[in-house]
Order: structure tokens, then C-alpha cells, then sequence
């Protein structure tokens, strides 16, 4: 198997960005393995633990739309296959988050998948419930094999040096959706993945879904 780490590393214009990561963009989960299972660390902080909630129930309402499926749940299911957030005190003043996903060489993402995030604090208007919110989405992309976009609207932004800051719309834009993050801009980006995913199990010739 081989070891792959997504990171949220950047920080620009009080906002965060994204770092490079291993993620090729062709792994992730045999369908029937869905919904995954998430567990969550405590909370002390009533407005923190509502923004992961909310980035994990606001996954499942573009999946619905995009895949016709939950892809994640709060409760056991028979798959097994569970995601862990953890929250914790910052280690350094880069790094927001990071997910660590291991494959086999068919792609398929094994389980279990380990999310930590760091305690955010406000930064100038967004508040620490919106840069949460914002990281743990980000996470739980990667958790699904999505790797970073070019895209600086995008949950899943960016692609390390791809976006051109000395440009204002290219800046306003990634500002915009640090601050407003809306997950429904990865709803293609996870509709293409899943269809090229899925597709690729479905002609293989021994079974992934383990």
C-alpha cells in the first residue's frame, strides 16, 4: 500500500489555501461502501462542533444531487468504514489540516480514514466557525479521493501556484470562497470522479470492495 497525506498549509489574505498532496485524483470508494461512517472528537465549543456537523451533512446534500447517494453517516452502517475528525490545539501557524489516505494499486481507499484539523481562530472577517467549517469540508474531500482544483471558487482550491493573486478577480474570487465557503462548487468535480471511479471498478477484473 502507499501512504498519501492531504494537507491545508497556505494561509493568504487571512484566509487559507491549499498545499500540493499526493492525491492523483484516481482513487476512492467502491459505491457499496457508502455511506461512510464519521466520528467526531469532542467539541467544547457549541458554534465549532456545529460547523463540522454542517460541513458533513452539507457533503451529503451535493452527493445526493451529484451521485444520487449519502456518502457520509453519523451512525453505523454494515460497510465498516469509518472517518475520524479530530480537533486540535494548533501545532503551527501554517498548518490547518491534514488527511491521511492510504490505497492499494487498484485505487480503492482503504479504511479507516484519519482527519485532524486545528483549532482555527478569526481572521480579520471570517470567523473561526467559517474557517472550520471551511478546513473540515476541504478534508473530507480528500477523505473521498478528491484531490485540489485550479478552480479558486472551489471547497477543494487549490493547486499549489495556480492561482495568480496579482490578479483581483483571480484574488477576489479564492478570497470570496474562503469567506463564504459553499461546498456545492465541487458537485461536478465529484460527479466526474465518481463516474471515472466507478466505471473503472466496474471493468476490473477481481472485486475492490473490501
Amino acid at each position: 500500500m502507499r501512504a498519501l497525506v492531504a494537507a491545508v498549509v497556505l494561509l493568504v489574505a487571512t484566509v487559507a489555501g491549499a498545499s500540493e498532496i499526493g492525491l492523483s485524483g484516481a482513487e476512492g470508494h467502491p459505491r457499496a461502501r457508502f455511506p461512510l461512517v464519521v466520528e467526531v472528537g469532542p467539541l467544547e465549543s457549541a458554534p465549532l462542533d456545529a460547523a463540522v456537523r454542517r460541513a458533513v451533512d452539507d457533503w451529503n446534500v451535493v452527493a445526493r444531487e451529484a451521485l444520487g447517494i449519502q456518502v457520509f453517516a453519523w451512525d453505523a452502517h454494515p460497510s465498516g468504514c469509518h472517518v475520524t475528525i479530530a480537533v486540535e490545539p494548533r501545532a503551527s501557524s501554517r498548518l490547518m489540516g491534514e488527511t491521511s489516505v492510504q490505497t492499494g494499486t487498484d485505487g480503492v481507499i482503504a479504511c479507516p480514514v484519519r482527519i485532524v484539523v486545528f483549532e482555527p481562530s478569526s481572521r480579520g472577517q471570517t470567523a473561526a466557525e467559517t474557517l472550520l467549517y471551511q478546513v473540515v469540508a476541504h478534508e473530507l474531500g480528500h477523505a473521498l479521493g478528491l484531490a485540489h482544483t485550479r478552480d479558486p471558487r472551489s471547497v477543494m482550491c487549490c493547486v499549489s501556484g495556480s492561482i495568480d493573486f496579482k490578479d483581483p478577480t483571480a484574488r477576489e474570487a479564492y478570497v470570496d470562497a474562503r469567506r463564504h465557503p459553499d461546498l456545492r462548487s465541487v458537485s461536478a468535480q465529484l460527479r466526474t470522479h465518481y463516474d471515472r471511479f466507478w466505471s473503472g471498478q466496474a471493468g476490473a477484473k477481481t472485486p475492490s470492495d473490501r
